[in-house]
């Protein structure tokens, strides 16, 4: 027996005739064909490499490029009308917009949703418990939006109860079985790749792909354009320094310190920043993995510590001593990203940062230069706290 229908026995008779004819919404309910080359006009992108978005007279294109492929095939690719033809494009994924009902498995969404004015479309999440956005936990509490639990063994019956016109759920080199039993219910999945983008502009441009899926291009782009704005407005507000500050990141983890590579976001962020990055001319775009004694000898001089997942310097004193021999330690000079935390362990630069590029790098910039931004305070960092060494 397949896969397949092993899920479809878990459901109540009453959803699974609703599965039945809802993934015919999707999937069956016209005859497919190839799309002609019907497309007038691209989408200008400024910074993002992931998407496109292609015009035609009567609906929207949007194509997810695959980073890890070689042949230049797409991930996915969403036909997007305002009423559905009665012929559908084939290879790809048609849909009808606005979108007015939602769940979402990628926290850094919520924040794009938020600005175009959708969090309403909202109906589920995953990993409630980890959320920072206020207006998302009241609605979880209220009952509005229902918490699907852990999105790598997802409740097919939780999320088909809620009636999403899709899922946002991330992208991976392969397919995962979260997607896999989506697509198999008929539920269609908008795929999460901006988090495989180098720069920091670039992420925040995905709320552009975000819009069309509510036609709200038009805001989207505006939207866009004033992030960007102020984006170039914060870099100009650094002073022009001889000598650039040296600047760590990461922390220790199990062992290993996890360094972000020359071609990653984070090294795009020290580099407008105007900082010195050792690795900055590195080429790899994830993550270079130290022991503490390399650290200490690359790093031992650094003048800043970003992303340290301590609060205070006791705390890390605590967890090794060898902290202690770092020039960005003894010159207190360290940060972590926990200004904006909950509880429960939420944490809105997980949430709204990727949204807000231009309160990072001014998070950046107040940390190193106080005096070119005297006014401004900290959004998603805070310097660790002084407190007395434990008993």
């Amino acid at each position: 027996m397949s896969q397949r229908v092993n899920n479809l026995k878990l459901l109540p008779l009453s959803l699974f005739f609703f599965l039945c004819t809802w993934s015919c919404q999707f999937r069956d309910s016209a005859t497919k064909q190839e799309p002609p080359n019907v497309y007038h006009s691209q989408v200008l992108l400024h910074h993002a490499r992931g998407f496109s978005i292609d015009q035609a007279d009567d609906h929207t294109r949007v194509t997810l490029h695959n980073p890890w492929s070689k042949q230049d095939k797409p991930y996915a690719v969403y036909y997007l009308f305002h009423k559905l033809p009665e012929k559908l494009p084939s290879g790809g994924i048609s849909l009808q917009v606005p979108l007015t009902s939602l769940v979402v498995n990628s926290f850094s969404y919520f924040e794009f949703l938020s600005l175009l004015g959708e969090i309403d479309a909202i109906r589920g999440v995953s990993d409630g418990f980890r959320i920072y956005n206020p207006l998302i936990l009241e609605k979880i509490r209220k009952g509005a939006i229902r918490d699907m639990g852990d999105p790598f063994q997802p409740n097919l019956e939780k999320v088909m109860s809620v009636l999403p016109g899709a899922v946002i759920s991330s992208a991976y080199a392969q397919m995962d079985s979260y997607s896999e039993r989506l697509t198999e219910a008929g539920i269609p999945v908008i795929y999460s790749l901006e988090w495989m983008e180098k720069e920091p502009l670039a992420r925040a441009e995905w709320i552009r792909m975000m819009g069309a899926f509510f036609d709200k291009q038009s805001i989207a782009d505006s939207l866009f354009a004033s992030i960007e704005k102020r984006y170039h407005a914060t870099r100009e507000s650094i002073p022009d320094l001889p000598q650039k500050h040296q600047v760590l990141a990461g922390d220790n983890f199990q062992g290993t310190w996890y360094l972000p590579g020359g071609g990653s976001y984070n090294a795009a962020l020290f580099r407008d920043a105007g900082l010195a990055y050792r690795y900055s001319n590195h080429r790899e775009s994830g993550s270079i993995g130290l022991d503490i004694e390399s650290i200490l000898t690359q790093f031992a001089g650094a003048d800043f510590w970003f992303g340290c997942e301590a609060d205070s310097y006791a705390e890390l004193a605590e967890k090794d001593a060898k902290y202690l021999l770092l020039q960005a330690v003894k010159k207190r000079q360290v940060f972590n990203n926990h200004n904006r935390t909950t509880p429960a362990g939420g944490n809105d630069f997980f949430e709204s940062a990727v949204a807000h590029p231009d309160l990072v790098l001014s998070d950046l910039i107040r940390a190193v230069y106080p005096n070119s931004l005297p006014d401004y305070a900290y959004t998603y960092i805070k310097p660790l706290k002084e407190e007395p060494n434990r008993e």
